[in-house]
């Protein structure tokens, strides 16, 4: 199930070694400088160790929760980090999975309903580690209020 906390918990309890190139690289650069260039439809990639690891960077304002979508990976495990504001993500079991969905192997990604949704808040500098048997729905506006939202999703392969 998903491990969530800010980056120094989330490094106690994650000991993989692409966790910690991910934690690494949040420590060492200048991850305003990056988000300078990224704007709402304008997301820019990193590749950290090429496909093995890589780094979405992500503005956004957050969505009413009747317009998150539950998506779920077979490839890769997903850090999301929150840089700057605060959502709700979304977190179910695959036994939760209501309504299956097609799965796109060429974006790693699908998108099933779930039977329900527990939450968990990301604030700024919080992270969610979210693997291929967590069900997540991201940027969910807390109290139903849309925000800005700056946000870098890291992509783990397995």
């Amino acid at each position: 199930m998903a491990i969530f906390g800010y980056i120094n918990t989330l490094e106690n309890q994650a000991h993989d070694k692409a966790f910690k190139q991910a934690f690494h690289y949040l420590q060492t650069t200048d991850l305003d400088a990056i988000f300078a260039r990224v704007s709402p439809g304008n997301n820019i990639t990193v590749e950290i160790d090429g496909k093995n690891l890589f780094a979405i960077f992500q503005e956004y304002d957050s969505k009413l929760h009747e317009n998150a979508k539950t998506e779920a990976h077979k490839i890769y495990t997903d850090i999301q980090y929150l840089h700057e504001g605060s959502e709700i993500i979304g977190i179910a079991g695959l036994p939760d999975i209501a309504a299956a969905a097609e799965y796109n192997s060429e974006k790693d990604i699908y998108f099933p309903k779930a039977t329900h949704l527990s939450h968990l808040i990301l604030t700024k500098g919080t992270a969610a580690i979210l693997f291929p048997e967590d069900l997540h729905a991201p940027g969910m506006a807390i109290n139903n209020t849309p925000s800005r939202v700056k946000k870098i999703v890291f992509k783990v392969k397995l």
